[in-house]
């Protein structure tokens, strides 16, 4: 019998862009992947008689990747990411639902990120992954 999958198994992998991501992120929380779609209004008037019912069409699909990292000095994969949102530049994002799973998202993508600070809580990295092809790849999902 298939069994549920809890939140801590989703993997997030990061890697050099135009490639496919293969270093685990280890130190990542709150991993959140979103598919909205863009969508063209096409209702019809009618005839008049009734009123339109309103219909669309899909015209672009969408990523949108939120992930926190809990900061760690010496640890390769937040200092890579760090570096490529500061710079503006492309890095690789690859994120599976388990090891052995589904592949939710697989793409180079550019990185905003925040940290809060509290005085009482840890350095949290807060990331917004945009997708990109300006290293010459396709993300899927």
């Amino acid at each position: 019998m298939p069994r549920p999958h809890r939140g801590y198994e989703r993997l997030l992998y990061e890697g050099t862009a135009g490639t496919t991501a293969a270093t685990q992120v280890t130190h990542a929380t709150n991993v959140n992947i979103s598919n909205p779609k863009e969508r063209w209004e096409t209702t019809d008037r009618g005839d008049g008689s009734a009123i339109p019912k309103k219909t669309e069409q899909v015209v672009a699909l969408a990523a949108e990747i939120t992930f926190d990292i809990v900061y760690h000095d010496g640890d390769s994969p937040t200092s890579a990411m760090i570096a490529v949102a500061e710079s503006g530049g492309d890095i690789a994002l690859k994120i599976v639902r388990y090891t052995g799973g589904d592949t939710e998202f697989d793409g180079d993508v550019t990185l905003d990120y925040s940290s809060p600070g509290g005085l009482k809580e840890g350095q949290i990295l807060s990331f917004t992954a945009y997708p990109t092809q300006d290293s010459g790849r396709t993300w899927t999902y």
